[in-house]
């Protein structure tokens, strides 16, 4: 099952985004038959009305422009959903074409691309190995050189997540609220433990793993040696994704269009920020927390010391994915500007976060 904007979206949140409609949204134009392009080369953004059958969403937020922040916007890769990087690449999800693609950011261009099992959304680099989750129902391991598949280590329900550890991979069960633990010497899911109703995005620190329980609306705290649940904390309505950075673990609560931060040292929410509507992922890099506005189609920025909004960038596309790898933002389009299901987005935009004023 494909996460974030895609398993999440609820009938209460389609009714909001067709209620507030005020424009249109086509398909992204890709820029031309290489990889990636200076950002220079992007289409304006200006959009024809949508087809009938079309759904229409809100408009980007006016204001500051993320092509303002892009140093490559690239259009090689079907519906993009998530990001890792490691052993060189930025290795890219393409749930539309089952596919896992490295781009070497050196270049911006696809190095090299494997076939995965079907509707694949998480990746994770790890023992030197490409780790990759999706609707298939199995975490699969591929070596990153040949792309041959190793090991495909099923898991009961549906994955919401995939992340390496120091001794272990993990995998977030959403259907049964559980982590699995596998063991990279094995191939083997080695222990699976209770965390809510729901297990959804989660970050692995070197003494806890913070996990977002989207139908509880709580981050949990569970002990990485036993799996007990340390601690449940409640924050906004549906959390999904975590990061941590800077002393505090941070989570986005899609159902209210906020950001709450939590303090390690006493399992308190520490603050609740507002960003933009519709938050679903967020990433930390540079003292910055960066939030990815799926409603909104824009990504905030907050302080990572204080919390306080420093930037909020619309897109022309939509944002549906995003995160911190090459010394980057990285933000993708999984559906397109649509984004209710159609899986048509084709972009990935690389950000400088220095172009953010300080």
């Amino acid at each position: 099952m494909i996460r974030a904007m895609r398993t999440r979206i609820g009938p209460w949140l389609a009714i909001a985004i067709l209620a507030a409609a005020c424009g249109g949204a086509t398909d992204p134009t890709p820029i031309g038959p290489t990889a990636a392009s200076s950002i220079s080369s992007a289409p304006s953004g200006n959009a024809p009305s949508p087809s009938p059958e079309t759904p229409s969403v809100p408009a980007a937020s006016p204001g500051p422009r993320g092509s303002d922040l892009a140093v490559a916007r690239i259009e090689a890769i079907p519906s993009p959903c998530e990001l890792a990087e490691g052993l060189g690449f930025v290795w890219v999800t393409s749930y539309g074409r089952s596919e896992v693609n490295a781009i070497d950011p050196a270049t911006n261009a696809i190095d090299r691309t494997f076939a995965v099992p079907d509707g694949p959304c998480g990746v994770a680099v790890g023992f030197g190995s490409i780790w990759v989750s999706g609707g298939s129902g199995t975490v699969a391991r591929l070596d990153p050189v040949s792309g041959a598949q190793l090991a495909a280590i099923p898991i009961p329900g549906e994955i919401y997540d995939v992340q390496t550890g120091p001794d272990a991979v993990w995998a977030s069960d959403r259907t049964n609220g559980s982590l699995v633990r596998i063991d990279p010497a094995t191939n083997a899911a080695n222990a699976t433990f209770k965390v809510g109703s729901s297990a959804d995005g989660f970050r692995i620190a070197a003494d806890a793993i913070w996990v977002a329980s989207d139908r509880d609306s709580t981050l949990v705290r569970v002990d990485p040696d036993d799996g007990s649940v340390v601690a449940t904390i409640a924050v906004g309505n549906k959390p999904n994704w975590v990061a941590i950075a800077d002393g505090s673990v941070w989570v986005e609560n899609t159902g209210d269009g906020t950001v709450s931060r939590i303090d390690p040292a006493t399992n308190l929410v520490a603050g609740t920020f507002k960003v933009g509507r519709g938050p679903v992922y967020l990433a930390v890099e540079g003292g910055r927390v960066w939030v990815a506005n799926g409603l909104a189609r824009s990504v905030s920025v907050l302080d990572s010391g204080t919390g306080e909004p420093v930037a909020e960038f619309g897109f022309e596309t939509g944002v549906h994915g995003l995160a911190a790898a090459a010394g980057s933002i990285w933000v993708l389009d999984l559906h397109g500007p649509s984004f209710l299901g159609n899986l048509k987005g084709t972009t990935i935009w690389r950000l400088d976060p220095n172009r953010v004023g300080r």
